[in-house]
């Protein structure tokens, strides 16, 4: 598999999201079917507004994922304070600081499971150029009781590093990527040491990546493997939490965690690691057999690549694509395609664009038929949106800056119900929605049938 080929494996993570912007409480950031399909749940700002006599739902909803109904909503800024504090934030990114709840990984489902916060990295700044590796990789929320706490990484025996900070290498953990199933977590635990001194200067160092593997229900490592790499750009790990795909300053490779074997993909001589601004997530099949790229699927064992049709012919893969689902049996790929002409940055984490609004379309991966989903007709709507596909495959949900929040049938690209979040909370605790008001009708109809 040649290095181009390498990023069409990897799903990126939302790039312009590292950036800042003001808030709005109607935001979504990230997206989640439970694990039995029957709900979802978002993620966006929570604890923002101007008016004081407002109460909040905060920034995490769970709908009924076949109604559109608000079911219950959790989530303040204050939580997010409690579980990072103030001084960590994501170690991949300039922007420091977590201020929403973008990274939200749903496990099990409502209201038995729980709210994960699992920032693709994480360290903590000590001033400008020092960075402090912590004890926790995230926190979680119960649905009961709405209970906080940290996930400890404590368990393990953490080699801290010593190098200069003006060097540019740092301490820090990620990524962090959890399973498609949410049952599982890969963690990169990243360090330098110093192994060269010439005089009162440090001339040589060892960069070093180890990989823990999170059982996510009982927040415990697992599986431990020392140094995989000398630095990981982007990380993958099947539904069963046995094989973990990575991509690191050396190798591109395939791990079988209980055998400690390598399917190496590829190697780099000589490369030089940079943190990057972001990290991407491979995907791999259900099975954990394959993986899945925006072209083609790698069987791991045979070594061997199936392509994808795009369409008739030789269509041309988009330029920008921002989120990429795949389909629990690989028949599709829902693809959000950016559409901006002007992003703008503020001072909270979130980022502002101007322009067109994203595209979602759904490609068939043995056809190369495209449906595009209708996400809005408003030139203010339906910017930096983000999906996600039901555990059987039938439904796909976009949600939107803004507070666009809709879902489609499949198989056909029909819409099922659309609801406008607009961020304030009623009396009852729960979100005020807008919403046409046929349909909740309709969408109560259309669940009542086959599809």
């Amino acid at each position: 598999m040649k290095l181009s080929n390498l990023f069409k494996i990897t799903v990126l993570s939302f790039a312009l999201l590292s950036g800042t912007a003001t808030a709005d409480e109607s935001d979504i950031y990230s997206i989640h079917f439970s694990e039995d399909g029957k709900h979802l749940i978002t993620g966006g700002a929570g604890g923002f507004t101007l008016a004081d006599n407002v109460k909040h739902s905060g920034g995490i909803k769970i709908w009924n994922s076949e109604t559109g109904k608000l079911v219950a909503s959790m989530g303040q800024r204050g939580d997010l304070d409690s579980i990072f504090g103030a001084q960590y934030g994501r170690v991949g990114s300039r922007r420091w600081g977590i201020s929403n709840f973008k990274d939200v990984v749903l496990t099990g489902s409502y209201p038995d499971g729980k709210i994960l916060l699992l920032p693709s990295s994480l360290g903590r700044m000590i001033d400008n150029d020092k960075v402090q590796m912590p004890d926790f990789i995230g926190g979680y929320m119960d649905f009961s009781d709405k209970h906080l706490a940290r996930i400890d990484l404590s368990q393990f025996t953490k080699d801290r590093g010593d190098c200069d900070p003006k060097t540019g290498f740092r301490d820090y953990v990620g990524p962090i990527v959890p399973s498609n199933n949410r049952k599982f977590a890969a963690i990169v635990v990243n360090t330098c040491k110093v192994s060269a001194v010439k005089g009162d200067q440090q001339v040589g160092f060892e960069y070093r990546s180890d990989l823990h593997i999170m059982d996510l229900a009982k927040f415990k490592i697992i599986r431990s493997i020392p140094h995989i790499d000398a630095g990981v750009y982007a990380l993958g790990i099947t539904d069963n939490g046995k094989r973990v795909a990575f991509v690191g300053r050396d190798q591109f490779a395939v791990l079988d965690v209980d055998s400690n074997k390598r399917h190496v993909v590829e190697s780099y001589k000589d490369s030089e690691f940079m943190i990057p601004r972001q990290f991407s997530t491979l995907q791999f099949s259900k099975d954990g057999s394959k993986l899945i790229s925006l072209r083609n699927i790698y069987d791991i064992e045979t070594d061997h690549e199936t392509a994808f049709k795009w369409a008739e012919g030789e269509a041309k893969k988009p330029r920008r694509i921002s989120s990429v689902k795949v389909a629990p049996d690989l028949s599709y790929f829902a693809i959000v395609m950016p559409k901006r002409s002007l992003v703008m940055f503020g001072d909270d984490g979130l980022p502002h664009s101007y322009g067109k609004a994203d595209k979602v379309i759904l490609l068939d991966t043995k056809t190369g038929k495209r449906t595009e989903l209708e996400i809005t007709k408003s030139m203010t709507e339906g910017k930096r949106c983000v999906t996600d596909i039901s555990p059987d495959g039938k439904r796909v949900a976009v949600g939107c800056k803004g507070g666009l929040l809709r879902v489609y049938y499949a198989d056909t690209g029909k819409l099922l119900w659309n609801k406008q979040n607009i961020g304030k909370a009623e009396d009852n605790g729960l979100m005020n929605v807008r919403y046409d008001s046929t349909d909740e009708l309709l969408a109560l109809l259309a669940s009542s049938t086959t599809y």
